[in-house]
């Protein structure tokens, strides 16, 4: 969520977001690692490249910037007016829980003990030497241990734990006993020791820290991309370098009794450095029923187009092509059999025949009802939401599009499927009785049907 250098601003904030919004412009770029401190630290663009390019020219030069939808940030921004005014949001709203994620993670909050940690490291790759050369005791395999080990200490003398301690007292024994095997000459230890503390521990450390920070900063980039910011805050406690492997778990709750886990897994590679390759994705529904399905980093897609997936509506992604031009194309989970918990990722080429901004206006003229055609519910269509409209005393109804059938569906309060037909009678009643369609049907600000709240 846009952090406020005075929360005081959010309504004043909301309303220029409002007059953006109703110009055209659909997309905000803004400063993630600052307070936004007045209008014009929000830049608005109409096309969601230009947004895009731009956030990215910001992150080569500066902090990390974000491009999200108006719609998201207007939301945002009213939260933060209800609460300053100590008023829960309406109930409608309340239905749709607020994109801001809290997480319930049991490992994020535990310790790890690096020291055994490191063992266990050393104990893996032992068993790998052994199974490709068999077991060695020549001066050049008791050095790569005692390497292996010493620098592991190194790491581990900064703030280490008192459970680490005594697995570090541990380990230092068993590195002594190779120091002696290695430099069996006094005089020729000593030197080494001196060597050691003066030399190659600050060097080691120092190589280490720098590491660490960038690969901090490359991962929270990541993060931040896949809308899993939510793991960011406390990720430099997890970097500890002795895992192989961090794994990152979040359970969230979504309306309708629906459950969410998401685990990312980041592997550490060849140079020591994590990476992350993607994230899993699960969805429990409330009768019990759980599909997931794995994203890859080139996938490239966010975990609230993620949780819009797997709740079976599909999204319009901008993809780059090999010529760096950029495409935009429908992507979809398919399931191949009824009830299928191992969906397949459709992605439909870029000349798909399914012009949603066509379809729209077709339907808005068969029911004589225009704001179904409005570039806010296409907007809202293309990241993957159902969006909401509500007739004046007719209760709410929602649409969502579906490029497999080429068309858009219609459902009632309930989300039952409803046809064109149906709908159109109930609104035309409603047209003759005020005889103004602007003042009898509107849309209801678009929300996220996937919005999230995490529970503790």
């Amino acid at each position: 969520m846009a952090l406020l250098k005075n929360q005081s601003m959010a309504a004043d904030l909301r309303s220029h977001l409002e007059e953006q919004a109703v110009n055209g412009y659909g997309w905000v770029v803004y400063d993630t690692d600052n307070p936004i401190d007045r209008q014009y630290d929000l830049l608005c663009f109409k096309d969601q490249f230009e947004a895009e390019d731009d956030a990215k020219e910001y992150q080569q030069m500066f902090n990390w910037h974000e491009a999200v939808p108006i719609g998201d940030l207007i939301y945002q921004l009213k939260e933060l007016e209800n609460a300053q005014l100590g008023r829960p949001l309406p109930e409608n709203e309340l239905n749709q829980p607020n994109s801001t994620l809290e997480i319930n993670n049991d490992n994020m909050d535990g310790k790890v003990n690096r020291a055994k940690q490191l063992w266990e490291n050393w104990e893996r790759q032992e068993k790998q030497i052994e199974s490709l050369a068999g077991i060695s005791t020549d001066r050049n395999s008791l050095a790569y241990k005692y390497d292996f080990l010493s620098k592991g200490l190194s790491r581990l003398s900064v703030n280490p734990t008192e459970d680490e301690k005594l697995f570090m007292q541990a380990i230092k024994t068993v590195t002594a006993k190779l120091q002696k095997q290695l430099y069996p000459n006094p005089l020729v230890r000593m030197l080494h020791r001196l060597k050691v503390f003066i030399v190659d521990k600050p060097a080691h450390l120092e190589l280490f820290n720098r590491n660490k920070s960038e690969n901090l900063q490359m991962l929270n980039g990541q993060l931040k991309s896949a809308g899993l910011q939510h793991f960011v805050d406390n990720l430099q406690n997890k970097l500890d370098y002795e895992s192989s492997v961090i794994e990152l778990k979040s359970l969230s709750a979504l309306n309708n009794n629906n459950k969410i886990e998401v685990n990312v897994n980041l592997e550490k590679g060849k140079l020591g450095s994590y990476g992350f390759n993607g994230y899993d994705v699960a969805l429990t529904n409330e009768n019990g029923e759980r599909t997931k399905f794995t994203f890859t980093a080139d996938n490239k897609i966010t975990l609230t187009e993620a949780v819009n997936l797997l709740q079976g509506r599909p999204v319009f992604k901008s993809y780059e092509n090999a010529d760096g031009s950029h495409s935009q194309r429908w992507i979809q989970l398919d399931r191949q059999q009824e009830n299928s918990s191992k969906p397949e990722l459709l992605v439909y080429p870029p000349d798909y025949n399914f012009d949603l901004k066509k379809v729209l206006l077709d339907n808005a003229t068969q029911l004589e009802f225009y704001t179904v055609a409005n570039d806010s519910v296409r907007r809202g269509l293309e990241a993957g939401n159902r969006v909401e409209l509500q007739i004046n005393g007719n209760g709410r109804y929602s649409v969502t599009a579906d490029p497999s059938s080429g068309k858009i569906e219609f459902f009632d309060s309930e989300r039952k499927p409803l046809s064109i037909n149906s709908l159109k009678k109930i609104i035309n009643p409603v047209k003759q009785h005020k005889n103004k369609e602007t003042s009898i049907i509107q849309q209801k600000e678009v929300q996220q049907d996937n919005q999230m709240r995490i529970i503790r």
